[in-house]
């Protein structure tokens, strides 16, 4: 953890190692979760990176890119985000989605094998930003489901 900690310091980042104890859960159960609960890719509004490692408790889990598939574009799933928006699927549509984040998460497809980041292993997790080359630039990620014991967790 300490030798985590300095390599991260050492390339100029703000390293933090927090209990999280439990994460808020979606009050509304509308047509697509955007809680962490749910595989989601991280965004920023520059060229960046997250670091995440778990010491103790359940590892976050990942999905490879090819086994996710994004629900606003499933056509049942589009659907629904229309009627929640109240419009048309036009430009303003498209920054709906974009300001509720629901161009950020996604769900496995039926062949998926998430897999676990492990407890003590440090990830790098390409982050979306402006500019990106490709449309998801990393592994969608989640924590663990509701209910467990509390983490150790480092992320920058």
């Amino acid at each position: 953890m300490l030798a985590d900690l300095r390599l991260l310091r050492d390339r100029g980042l703000a390293p933090e190692l927090n209990c999280i104890h439990g994460y808020p859960r979606d009050e509304d159960d509308g047509p697509v979760r955007t809680d962490v609960f749910s595989f989601h890719a991280d965004s920023a509004p520059i060229e960046a990176d997250t670091y995440l490692c778990t010491y103790h408790g359940p590892a976050s889990e990942g999905l490879r890119n090819d086994e996710g598939a994004t629900p606003r574009d499933l056509p049942a799933t589009r659907a629904a985000l229309l009627k929640v928006y109240g419009g048309e699927d036009n430009a303003d549509f498209r920054e709906f989605l974009r300001e509720n984040c629901y161009d950020l998460h996604y769900a496995p497809v039926p062949s998926a094998r998430p897999f676990s980041f492990g407890l003590g292993h440090l990830w790098r997790i390409a982050l979306d930003y402006p500019g990106t080359r490709c449309r998801r630039a990393s592994t969608a990620h989640r924590t663990h489901s509701p209910g467990h014991p509390p983490r150790l967790l480092l992320i920058s």
